[in-house]
Parts: structure tokens; C-alpha cells; sequence
């Protein structure tokens, strides 16, 4: 399941918006859905917005009315299920000040209809009396498999951005929780997750439960019929070799941040619960020493990425995700330039069949979409946002991201700009010199901005 439009209008400031989300005319993939989408602009277009947006509608299985987008008049979302395309229209309907909202399923051939968004509004809000559009042709019967459902392979995971005072910072010991919690994931196993501090309990019942569910299926493997010859050790070995743990898989994902650190994470440590009050203990140590490190004393930076991928990388063990959204917003936050390169390649080794939305403002994160995954939100002349696909390449110099596609005129700061100012001056004044002694103190000056602004020099005729 993936979105391939979105189509707003009337709400805030996205007034006349839509927005394809398939691969553009040309690429290799062209008319197929984007695997992932970033949003960028400036402060105030709706990168968040669009983010809690998606997340409001897919959690709620497009059911209005929603407590905050009631003044909403019409929402449309292109969705893809398997070889079927067809559209949720959530529509604000009944005129004469007697409004409700009402949810639709439509078939994608109403897009044979110019302009059928406002056409399609125009004929729900005068009651069905609009003769430009014959709605019972395009209603599709409701199907429950076009939502997502708990205790199933679908996912929904959003990954708020946060501010640096948040209770992940708060955690004196592990997070508190107990196995009794833990245990009541195998019977309900929720599709709806949101990752952030105010979620860090659910993240270590998740630890909890993996721990617990591994123990009853190894119960399970050593009670076949083929196993009841082989020695515990014979079984324990094959079933291992087919059924990592979570706490060692998860070390090997943390590891690659922590040791840059000396940290490790102690999974060879853990002590697991046995009693139902009881909570996992599992720590991260210093590699020179042994020493556990609380928590809290990691920086800011590492301990919310660890805590946010690990919850990640919890919800997509040992399960097949069939169908999966994964919204993240600004996922840069409080991580050193070098941590970020990489950033997206961890999510997208850590998803499967999930479409990821990210918000940012970051260049190096966007650097690491396709120009056709990248939109950049802007304010128009009537200060509605509109939205066009990216332009540089993937993988490119953030730099140039910079200014092709966050529209930056200039990187430099206030003291770089009047660098560059004098460097263009004397490049044009000391042909112009007579005097060969000021002469060479402007070559020498000229020379020395270039190799501190990394300008590149030029040769100057005398």
C-alpha cells in the first residue's frame, strides 16, 4: 500500500494543492510509486503539517471527523493496494450552515473528470444536485482490507521531531516497565506506533516481548516430532542459526554509532525479567573499562537516535510488514554532520515494504533522495503553498542542494560574502595598478582569500 497523491483544499495554507507522488515522466521507474518522499522549505510551508497530516488519516482509517482538521473542507488521498488504485475523499457536505463530513471511496477513473476535485465538493455540498459529475459511477463498496488492522503484517510508525528537553534526557535507569506489560503484546499487537520520549516504555516491553516470544517458540521447535532424537545442544544450534535475538541484533545496529564513542551496547549482560514485576536490565558500557554508562549521560544526539532506531528496528523484527508508513520528521536533530551521510541508508536497511516520508531541513539529508523523492515547499504570490520536485542529483555536494533546491542565494555568512566582494575587486583592480609594490601586496592579498575561502584564484593579466 503506498500513496501516490494527495490533494488538499480549502485548509490552512494549502488552499489548491496536489501533489503526485509517482516517479515523473523519463525515470527508469516512471508512473510507479515513490518508495520514499522528503519534504523541504522554509519555516511555515507545512513540512510538519503534511507529516501529522498523513498520520491523522492513515491511523484513523480515513474516518472523519477528526478533533483537528474539521475546518477542512475537502481531502483527497491516492492510495495503491497490490494492482488496485482508487481514492479516500474525506468532504465536508450539506450546505445552509448544516455541515457534517462524510468519507467516499472512488474509483480512480474519476480522474477522467477535468477538475474533479472541486466538481466532485461542488456536487456533495449542493446535496447531488451538480450535473458535471454522476457520483454513483465512481463509488467503490467499502472493504475493510483497505485499512490497516491490529495483530497483523501492517505498520504505522511516526517519529515526531523533538526538542532537546524531552524525557529521554529524564531516564535515570532503563526505561520503567515490567514484564506483565510486555506480555500483553501477544495479544494485542497494535498497527499504530509513535516513536519518541513519551514512548520509550513501549520500546523496552517491545525488547521485553521479542525476549519472551523467542523462549515460547524455541519451546515450540524442541517439542516436534523430527526434534525428539537430537540433543538439546543439537536443537538449541539449529534453532539458533535461523532465530537471531533481538538484544544481539540490536547491538550490532547500535554499535556503529556507540563505538565511535568507546560505548558498546552490554547485550551479553542483560538480565532478563523472570518475575511479572520484573524489568529488563540492559546497559551500555564503556569498551576500555566495562563500566555501565547511565542513560542519561550519553549526548543528547546519540541517545535519541539510538533510542528512536532501536524502537524502529523493534517493530520490524522478525516480522514481515506487508503493508507500512513511516513518517519522520527532521531527523537531523541533535546529531553531528558526520552521523547524518548515512542517516537514510539506516532507516531503509531497517524498513520493508514501507513507504517513508521524511521532513527536513537539512541539506545532508536531502542530498540522500532522488531529485523526484524531493519536494520543496514554497509560498506563492496569494501566500498559499505550492510545491515542485527537486533538482540536483542525488548524492550530490549538499552545497549545491543548497542553492538549486532550498533556493539559498549564498552559503557564505555576512564576513564570507564581503571576502568574496574584495576577492572579485582585486581580481578586476590589479591589472589596473601601476605602482608594482602595492601591486604585489594586492596579489598577496588576493592569493591569501582565496586559499582561506577556498576561492579559486584565477590567473591575473599585468
Amino acid at each position: 500500500m503506498k500513496i501516490t497523491k494527495i490533494i488538499i483544499k480549502g485548509w490552512r495554507q494549502f488552499q489548491d494543492f496536489e501533489l503526485d507522488l509517482t516517479y515523473p515522466t523519463g525515470h527508469v521507474r516512471e508512473g510507479e510509486p515513490l518508495d520514499q518522499v522528503c519534504f523541504i522549505g522554509q519555516n511555515g510551508t507545512g513540512k510538519s503539517t503534511i507529516l501529522e497530516f498523513l498520520f491523522e488519516h492513515l491511523k484513523s482509517g480515513f474516518n472523519l471527523p477528526l478533533r483537528n482538521y474539521k475546518e477542512c473542507p475537502f481531502i483527497a488521498l491516492k492510495i495503491t493496494i497490490g494492482d488496485k488504485n482508487l481514492f479516500y475523499v474525506n468532504c465536508l457536505i450539506g450546505g445552509s450552515g448544516n455541515t457534517s463530513y462524510s468519507v467516499y471511496y472512488l474509483s480512480e477513473n474519476i480522474e477522467e473528470i477535468p477538475d474533479w476535485p472541486n466538481k466532485f465538493f461542488k456536487n456533495i455540498y449542493d446535496n447531488g444536485f451538480n450535473p458535471d459529475i454522476n457520483l454513483k459511477r465512481y463509488r467503490l463498496q467499502y472493504d475493510k482490507n483497505w485499512h490497516f488492522n491490529n495483530n497483523s503484517n501492517d505498520l504505522l510508525a511516526y517519529v515526531p521531531s523533538e526538542s532537546e528537553n524531552n524525557y529521554y534526557s529524564k531516564i535515570q535507569d532503563v526505561p520503567e516497565t515490567a514484564l506483565a506489560e510486555a506480555l500483553n503484546i501477544f495479544n494485542d499487537y497494535q498497527f499504530l506506533h509513535v516513536i519518541s520520549s513519551d514512548t520509550i516504555e513501549e520500546f523496552w516491553e517491545l525488547l521485553i516481548y521479542h525476549q519472551k516470544k523467542l523462549e515460547n517458540d524455541f519451546r515450540e521447535y524442541e517439542a516436534k516430532l523430527e526434534n525428539q532424537d537430537k540433543t538439546v545442544r543439537q536443537v538449541r544450534e539449529e534453532f539458533e542459526r535461523n532465530h537471531p535475538r533481538i538484544l544481539q541484533s540490536l547491538a550490532e545496529l547500535w554499535n556503529n554509532i556507540l563505538g565511535k564513542a568507546g560505548l558498546e551496547f552490554d547485550y551479553e549482560g542483560a538480565k532478563n525479567p523472570i518475575q511479572l514485576t520484573e524489568n529488563l536490565k540492559a546497559y551500555i558500557k564503556l569498551k576500555s573499562t566495562g563500566e555501565p554508562i547511565p542513560y542519561n549521560q550519553l549526548s543528547t544526539g546519540i541517545r535519541n537516535f539510538i533510542f528512536k532506531i532501536g524502537h524502529l528496528y523493534s517493530l520490524y523484527f522478525g516480522r514481515k510488514i506487508e503493508r507500512g508508513f513511516l513518517l519522520i520528521d527532521e531527523p537531523e536533530n541533535s546529531l553531528f554532520p558526520d552521523f547524518l551521510y548515512d542517516l537514510m541508508g539506516i532507516y531503509q536497511e531497517i524498513i520493508q515494504n514501507t513507504q517513508m516520508f521524511v521532513s527536513t531541513h537539512n541539506p545532508i539529508i536531502a542530498a540522500q533522495f532522488d531529485p523526484s523523492e524531493r519536494f520543496i515547499l514554497e509560498f506563492d504570490d496569494k501566500g498559499t503553498v505550492t510545491a515542485r520536485r527537486g533538482i540536483t542529483p542525488k548524492g550530490d555536494d549538499p552545497n549545491d542542494i543548497l542553492r538549486q533546491d532550498f533556493g539559498i542565494r549564498s552559503i557564505l555568512g555576512k564576513e564570507g560574502v564581503e571576502k568574496w566582494e574584495r576577492f572579485v575587486e582585486l581580481k578586476l583592480t590589479i591589472p589596473k595598478e601601476n605602482d608594482p609594490v602595492r601591486k604585489e601586496e594586492m596579489i598577496n592579498e588576493y592569493l591569501e582569500i582565496g586559499d582561506k575561502y577556498n576561492f579559486d584564484p584565477e590567473p591575473i593579466q599585468s
